[in-house]
C-alpha cells in the first residue's frame, strides 16, 4: 500500500561502504552524523508528445541521505537532522505516449538504509538510529499529471502510474546474526502530498498514489537467534495527503490510494527468530488527514478507491515459513 520505502531507497544517493559477506570474523564500526542547515528544493517540468516508447520521469528532493552494506559483525551510529524546508514537483503534460507513463515525486528530510549480513558470526551487531527535524519545517511534494492518449505496451499492463510522497523521517534496515537495535525519530514539521491529475483516453491500467509520512521505520531480520529494538517515534505536526483526480475515458483497471500516517514501525522476522524483544513507544500529537476528491466516467475496468489516515501504527510478523 506505501510505496514510500521503495520510493526512498530508489531515489536516496548512495554513500556504499562495501565488506565481503563471507568475512564474517570482521567488525564493523561506523559512525554517521549529518546536519543539513539549507533548503532543499526539486522541479521537474515536462510537455511530452508522439513519444512510442515509455516515459518515467523522478523529481526527488532529500535533506540527508545515508547508505550502507556491511558483512560482519556491526557497531553503527546514524544520527540526522534536517532543519530547513524540504521540497519536490513536478508538473507534467503528456500526450500521445505508446510505451505508458510512469512519474515519481518525492521529499524526504532524513533517509537511512542500513544492510547487514552477519549470519554466523558469534558477536552481536548494535545498529542506532537517531533522524531530527524541528522548527516547524516543511516536507512537501506536488505532482499535477495532464495526460492523454496514454497506452501501455499492452492493454493488461499499467498505461499511468504517478506516485508522490513527502517523508519525514525513514529508516529501512535489513540484516541477519544476532541484533540489538535502537531508533529515535522526531520530527516536529508539515509533511504533504499533493496529487492533482486529469486522465483522458487511456489503454492500460491507471495506479496513482499520495503518501504524507512522518516517522517510518522498518526492520527485515532472517537467520537471527536473537533481535531486540527499542523504538521511540515522536509527531508534533501535521501529515496531510491529498488527490484531486479527474479520470476519463480508460479502457483498464483504475487505482488510487491516499495516505497520511504520522508514525509507523514495521518488523519482519522471517525464518523464525528464536528470540524477539521489541519495547515501541509511539507519541502523536498531530492532526493526521487524507483527503481524496476522485471524478470517473467512463472506466471499463475495475476501481478501487483507498483514503487512509493513521496516527499511530505497529506491525510485527514472527511467524515461521
Amino acid at each position: 500500500m506505501y510505496r514510500q520505502m521503495m520510493t526512498a531507497g530508489l531515489l536516496a544517493s548512495v554513500s556504499m561502504l562495501g565488506f565481503a559477506a563471507g568475512a564474517q570474523a570482521q567488525t564493523n564500526n561506523v559512525q554517521n552524523n549529518q546536519t543539513n542547515w539549507a533548503q532543499t528544493r526539486a522541479q521537474l517540468n515536462a510537455d511530452i508528445n508522439s513519444v512510442s516508447e515509455s516515459v518515467s520521469l523522478t523529481s526527488a528532493a532529500i535533506g540527508n541521505s545515508f547508505s550502507a552494506e556491511l558483512g560482519g559483525v556491526t557497531n553503527l551510529t546514524n544520527n540526522q537532522r534536517n532543519d530547513r524546508n524540504v521540497q519536490a514537483s513536478a508538473y507534467l503534460n503528456a500526450h500521445d505516449a505508446l510505451g505508458g507513463l510512469n512519474a515519481t515525486v518525492a521529499a524526504i528530510g532524513n533517509s537511512a538504509s542500513v544492510e547487514v549480513d552477519a549470519l554466523g558470526a558469534s558477536g552481536v551487531s548494535r545498529l542506532n538510529n537517531r533522524q531530527d527535524i524541528f522548527g516547524n519545517r516543511q516536507v512537501y511534494s506536488y505532482l499535477t499529471i495532464d495526460a492523454s492518449d496514454i497506452q501501455a505496451p499492452d492493454a493488461s499492463d499499467v498505461a499511468i502510474d504517478g506516485t508522490v510522497a513527502s517523508i519525514a523521517n525513514s529508516l529501512s534496515v535489513t540484516g541477519s546474526g544476532n541484533i540489538e537495535a535502537r531508533n529515535l525519530q522526531r520530527f516536529r514539521g508539515d509533511s504533504q502530498s499533493f496529487l492533482n491529475a486529469d486522465l483522458n483516453d487511456v489503454t492500460g491500467s491507471v495506479n496513482l498514489t499520495s503518501a504524507a509520512m512522518g516517522n517510518s521505520a522498518s526492520y527485515d531480520i532472517s537467520d537471527s537467534a536473537r533481535f531486540s529494538l527499542n523504538n521511540t517515534q515522536f509527531a508534533d505536526w501535521d501529515p496531510q495527503a491529498w488527490s484531486n483526480v479527474g479520470v476519463g475515458d480508460i479502457n483498464g483497471d483504475f487505482s488510487s490510494t491516499t495516505a497520511a500516517i504520522s508514525n509507523s514501525l514495521s518488523v519482519s522476522t522471517l525464518p523464525e527468530t528464536a528470540s524477539l524483544n521489541i519495547n515501541s513507544n509511539q507519541v502523536n500529537n498531530a492532526y493526521t488527514g487524507a483527503t481524496a476528491n476522485i471524478n470517473l466516467g467512463d472506466v471499463t475496468g475495475a476501481v478501487s478507491i483507498t483514503t487512509a489516515a493513521i496516527s499511530n501504527s505497529v506491525s510485527i510478523n514472527n511467524l515461521p515459513r
